[in-house]
């Protein structure tokens, strides 16, 4: 499952908003780190289709998203977990869907 791009202007309306928990990667196209994540990201959609939103964030190191106190998105690829607009959780690097990553989907 491909998953949908989130941009500075949508990210109130499709993360802080969202009815659904959302989570976002923050991520680097062609980093190998990165395009592992978004691999285990769509792994993860697929199997919580329509109970989670998954969105993908090109990273920007000066981004208004990235730089904001409440995110502080430093490097890709960053994974935050939000429920209700509000953040539950970052992670920082590469994690295969299976394991701890699969098991914090699942507390969302």
């Amino acid at each position: 499952m491909t998953l949908k791009t989130v941009t500075t202007t949508n990210f109130e309306e499709l993360v802080l908003k969202s009815t659904l928990p959302v989570i976002v990667l923050f991520g680097t196209k062609g980093k190998k780190s990165s395009d592992n994540m978004t691999a285990s990201l769509e792994e993860a959609a697929s199997s919580n289709a329509g109970r989670i939103t998954f969105l993908e964030k090109a990273f920007e190191k000066e981004g208004s998203i990235e730089k904001d106190p409440d995110y502080d998105v430093q490097s890709a690829p960053t994974t935050l977990f939000f429920k209700g607009g509000e953040l539950q959780r970052t992670v920082v690097g590469f994690y295969k869907y299976e394991g701890v990553f699969k098991t914090w989907v699942e507390e969302l």
